[in-house]
């Protein structure tokens, strides 16, 4: 084992079904950055790895809360108007580059770089599959026909879910 993969946290699979395709799987491997059951936070090594300072931490921490709402906007409905207003601005940060036949998006940085991605997928539509989870807000990418997924796991949040809905009505009824 390398010194590198000694100090790589431990992400959890969560997604491994549902791993968005490159390079969304970029964000939403941003977003998961933090695991809010278990009070994990892999922002700073996330930081690390992409050459960014620790003192980008409250940069970073604000954008990938602001993804993190434009996320349950496309999973759960709403406008999330505060998380748009920071996403702008973080568009700031994004280059246009015009090619002969092409618009790209680049960033200047890696918080940058998430940003244009963003931008470039709202732009081609794929945005909206990825969402996250009703239950534990983990990003997801929605592979349903209908673009209907809710949760991360059906085995993990569907069925927590469904449980505690199910006992409810249970409780209710007694």
């Amino acid at each position: 084992m390398t010194v590198s993969e000694r100090r790589r946290p431990t992400v959890p699979n969560y997604d491994l079904p549902n791993a968005a395709p490159e390079p969304l799987r970029r964000v939403q491997l941003f977003v998961n950055s933090i695991d809010r059951e278990h009070e994990r936070e892999w922002l700073p090594a996330w930081l690390e790895e992409q050459g960014l300072p620790a003192s980008a931490f409250d940069r970073a921490v604000a954008l990938r809360e602001a993804l993190r709402a434009l996320l349950r906007v496309n999973n759960e409905g709403g406008t999330a108007p505060e998380a748009r207003a920071h996403v702008n601005e973080a568009a700031r940060d994004v280059r246009v580059e015009l090619g002969p036949d092409v618009v790209t998006l680049e960033g200047a940085d890696p918080l940058a770089a998430v940003t244009a991605i963003v931008l470039t997928t709202m732009l081609d539509g794929s945005w909206g599959r990825l969402k996250v989870c009703r239950n534990c807000r983990w990003a997801f990418y929605d592979t349903s026909k209908n673009r209907s997924g809710s949760w991360c796991s059906m085995q993990l949040c569907g069925n927590r879910l469904k449980t505690r809905a199910y006992r409810s009505r249970r409780k209710g009824a007694a």
